[in-house]
């Protein structure tokens, strides 16, 4: 008799975010993510009470990787290695940038996150020392702003977006 397989908790997150990879949130339901799993839905309803569970899990798993681009050391500089994370994310991972920013339905402290680490940044960087907290604030969100549009501009180019979703 064949061996049954068991999927743990880990398993089903590594399983559902490589599908959250290729094919996006929409397409994350237990019954595909059990065939993708070659299994029963069973096992993702025994590791988690619902499916928005699950996609909790992995927009928090999607954040982590996001923050992770954003605080490799490209540069010398941290003020642009983070600008240029948040381009690369959105070039590497373009399913997970339009699930964590493009995805109305997603709401979360991920810009929240991103600005405390900027801040955090900017405090270290000694070019700001001069400027005023509110000006800090000010160019936060100029490149905020720039990376976002860069990064939805890239989506659109190569139509890895859906066009009415991005504003």
């Amino acid at each position: 008799m064949a061996r049954k397989v068991v999927f743990d908790r880990e398993r089903i997150i590594e399983k559902a975010f490589k599908m959250l990879k290729k094919e996006g949130m929409e397409a994350i339901t237990a019954r595909k993510l059990g065939d993708y799993m070659n299994a029963s839905p069973a096992p993702i309803y025994n590791s988690f009470r619902s499916m928005e569970e699950l996609k909790e899990v992995l927009v928090e798993k999607a954040k982590a990787l996001f923050l992770d681009y954003i605080q490799n050391n490209r540069t010398e500089l941290p003020f642009l290695n983070m600008g240029l994370g948040f381009c690369i994310f959105a070039k590497e991972e373009s399913n997970l940038f339009r699930n964590i920013f493009l995805n109305p339905n997603i709401e979360g402290n991920i810009i929240e996150q991103f600005r405390e680490i900027s801040q955090q940044e900017i405090i270290k960087d000694s070019r700001f020392d001069n400027i005023s907290e509110d000006r800090r604030t000010e160019i936060f969100f100029d490149c905020l702003d720039l990376c976002s549009r860069t990064s939805k501009f890239y989506c659109l180019r190569t139509n890895c977006c859906n066009r009415s979703r991005v504003n």
